[in-house]
């Protein structure tokens, strides 16, 4: 009776981890901060703890600015930003950039 009762309690707990590892993958992630680097294919986010985190950016990936509908070409540096992202292997992949309702603003004349 023990023994089932062993036995039980194992199998449980493996269940338990594996459901916990397959429900990882592909899980999504957010950033949130301000926009240090824009190049074609990544962004450069500098985080609220002053971290600086790099996000591929593909085809696929979605751009708004609220609610309206936004493209790679308005993201600017100094701008905030909240990226959600994907993890595959050592990579985050943006799948959609939310820009802040306000951009960011222009830098005072020389």
């Amino acid at each position: 009776m023990r023994e089932c009762f062993v036995r039980g309690g194992l199998g449980a707990a493996a269940l338990v981890l594996a459901g916990g590892l397959l429900a990882h993958e592909g899980h999504e992630h957010r950033v949130m901060g301000t926009v240090a680097a824009v190049e074609s294919a990544r962004l450069a986010v500098t985080d609220r703890d002053g971290k600086k985190v790099e996000i591929l950016l593909s085809g696929d990936t979605k751009y708004k600015r609220g609610k309206d509908p936004a493209g790679a070409s308005d993201v600017k540096v100094g701008e905030r930003v909240v990226i959600i992202y994907t993890e595959e292997g050592e990579q985050k992949k943006a799948k959609e950039v939310l820009l802040s309702t306000t951009p960011p603003a222009k830098p005072a004349p020389k």
